[in-house]
């Protein structure tokens, strides 16, 4: 995909190193070690970045598209740092991870904060994505290959994630990666992979009676969309993969809509007497969306939006920074549209607006937009600066 705007991108790419956004960044690690800093943390991101350029693509606003890579990416982590806390009792730091399809590291940046680089493996077919991962987050890297049976990295791997793969994937490369890394497990090792569920399939499509629909359209212009566009799956089908490559009854469990609100994740270990029944646990936390920010002539500033709990369905409190003051937001205003949207009844009030007068003189206010349901859910919806129109001054016309 190429950016229309290259000034977007730059924007971008200016605003990831900017001091104020990295700290509103740092501010949602939740997982970091106990020797890292805000100097561990790489808020780099690579000018192929399919994951950003789409969003920049879409919204044709760096503060968004920004506020949604990161978001997505710190919801991502707490999915993954919550199944491992929950399956594994040894430290995270004693087990070696393999982020496999990792892209250009959405994930990984967060990853390495809380385990160690040297037990962390990223492998991506794009050659590119990997070497970027290898260099700005010190981690292992493996090329990725295009025959499943062919990815042989040599070694086995107690954690391995795939996001955002598997949902791309036609029936005979789902039911060949699932069987390749499940073999590459250790003993005690979980593979976490994502879906598009039938729930996400456009209404005015069949599912086929195989429980797999493959269409072959991507954003990715240098991946082959026949063998990587996009597919929606049943239940039935993703359990009958999974039975394939273990064997029958081979244990798993689905998070629904675990990943960013949107696609399912299923954990599947390499032992079949595995116990899941601990990932009933797992949080999916708090979610929003910034859908109004400006500042008016007058100086007025004004946000409107929703952010609910993914567990209770409950309207989070939000909170607006602004240039580092807090404010609240007004919060359970009627969001259909939303409601909608999810099929969630639960959500038909978790809607929320802000307005606040701000002073004269500064050129920019920097927001930061948290939504919460619990000290652990805090979710980033938005931060960047913003231009604020200047005034007329007393007499002047």
């Amino acid at each position: 995909m190429k950016l229309p705007d290259d000034p977007l991108l730059a924007a971008a790419n200016q605003m990831c190193v900017d001091p104020a956004f990295r700290a509103a960044v740092w501010r949602y690690c939740r997982d970091a070690g106990p020797l890292a800093g805000i100097g561990d943390l790489s808020t780099r991101i690579h000018p192929n970045d399919q994951m950003l350029l789409h969003s920049l693509k879409h919204h044709r606003d760096v503060n968004l598209s920004l506020s949604q890579y990161f978001n997505v990416a710190l919801q991502q982590h707490a999915a993954a740092r919550q199944i491992v806390k929950l399956l594994f009792d040894r430290p995270k730091e004693d087990l070696d991870v393999l982020d496999f399809a990792c892209g250009y590291g959405r994930l990984l940046r967060f990853l390495c904060l809380g385990v160690p680089a040297s037990r962390i493996w990223a492998s991506d077919i794009q050659r590119d994505a990997v070497d970027f991962a290898v260099a700005e987050f010190g981690v292992n890297g493996i090329r990725s290959e295009n025959e499943p049976e062919r990815f042989e990295p040599g070694r086995s791997f107690d954690f391995i994630w795939v996001a955002s793969l598997f949902s791309h994937l036609p029936e005979h490369l789902f039911r060949r990666w699932l069987a390749r890394l499940l073999a590459l497990l250790a003993p005690d090792g979980v593979l976490c992979f994502s879906v598009h569920d039938q729930f996400l399939l456009p209404a005015n499509v069949a599912m086929p009676d195989q429980g797999i629909c493959f269409f072959s359209y991507n954003e990715n212009a240098e991946l082959d969309a026949s063998t990587y566009g996009t597919s929606y799956v049943t239940e039935s089908f993703v359990r009958g993969a999974i039975a394939d490559a273990g064997g029958n009854g081979h244990p798993s469990f689905r998070i629904r809509r675990g990943l960013a609100n949107e696609q399912d994740i299923y954990v599947v270990p390499k032992a079949r007497g595995r116990d899941l029944g601990r990932l009933d646990a797992v949080r999916r936390g708090t979610w929003g969306w910034v859908d109004e920010c400006r500042i008016s002539g007058a100086g007025e500033l004004r946000m409107s939006g929703w952010a609910a709990s993914l567990d209770s369905g409950a309207s989070a409190a939000v909170e607006i920074s602004v240039d580092g003051r807090p404010h609240a937001g007004t919060t359970g205003r009627p969001r259909d549209d939303v409601r909608v949207a999810l099929g969630d009844d639960r959500l038909a009030c978790c809607g929320w607006e802000f307005a606040l007068a701000l002073e004269a003189g500064p050129t920019t206010a920097f927001l930061e937009v948290t939504a919460s349901s619990g000290e652990e859910d805090a979710a980033l919806l938005y931060a960047g600066p913003l231009a604020v129109p200047s005034r007329p001054q007393p007499g002047e016309r």
